[in-house]
């Protein structure tokens, strides 16, 4: 099985499962922690060495009311926190990274947490959980932009290449994603997501909102990917 070494999600649904469940929104973010769990556990049976998660856009702490914000900050706080005492990931070696503009928005009980988790699974090498949390793919270009005008500046021999844009990139570390999962039933992608990353990526879209989404799903997602033929422009 020619398993994908990069698989990036985009949880979408959780808002919506509440509503239909006629229950508060929270109660879809918190199912959604325990969706992605079960998807972690499924990946690392799965081998799959890197997944990439968007954890909540820039617009989704900054936009939205200031009480789905707090739980939100809450809710990293605490998940990250559970994140360092979880077995699965000591036991599986996972290195956690955290990426976008979290530092500038959250809490500092949720900063803490975050860096805590990140201080404590650096120097982890067998699999690799990347949470994006404020993050928008245009700002992540804007700003790898800005970086290297600053670098050209006064030196002429900088030139622009692939290389140069990737490593003034958040994901700089990162290796190209070969599947993108988005639930939720809306086959779209958002806010530039992962942009430079899902260039070659195969595409795959869940009518399940990310609540319901499991790791037999996952697996069922990775079955489809084997299916295609992935031809690079060839």
């Amino acid at each position: 099985m020619n398993t994908p070494k990069h698989i990036a999600i985009i949880p979408d649904g959780n808002r919506r499962w509440a509503k239909e469940h006629h229950l508060p929104i929270s109660m879809g973010h918190k199912k959604g922690v325990d969706a992605l769990r079960d998807v972690l556990k499924a990946s690392y049976e799965l081998e799959i060495p890197t997944l990439s998660f968007w954890g909540a856009s820039l617009s989704n702490l900054t936009k939205r009311s200031s009480r789905e914000v707090y739980f939100l900050e809450t809710l990293f706080e605490d998940n990250f926190r559970r994140l360092l005492q979880d077995p699965i990931i000591h036991e599986n070696q996972v290195r956690v990274r955290v990426l976008g503009e979290w530092e500038t928005v959250l809490s500092d009980g949720a900063k803490q947490a975050i860096k805590s988790a990140i201080q404590t699974t650096e120097k982890y090498q067998r699999f690799s959980l990347n949470v994006l949390i404020a993050y928008d793919g245009t700002i992540e270009m804007i700003t790898a932009i800005e970086k290297i005008i600053q670098k050209a500046s006064g030196n002429k021999k900088v030139k622009v290449t692939p290389e140069l844009i990737k490593e003034n990139l958040y994901t700089h570390d990162i290796p190209p994603v070969d599947l993108l999962i988005r639930t939720g039933g809306e086959p779209h992608l958002s806010a530039g997501f992962m942009m430079w990353e899902i260039t070659e990526a195969q595409l795959y879209f869940s009518d399940k909102y990310w609540p319901e989404f499991t790791g037999d799903d996952l697996r069922k997602a990775i079955m489809e990917f084997n299916e295609r033929k992935r031809r690079f422009g060839k």
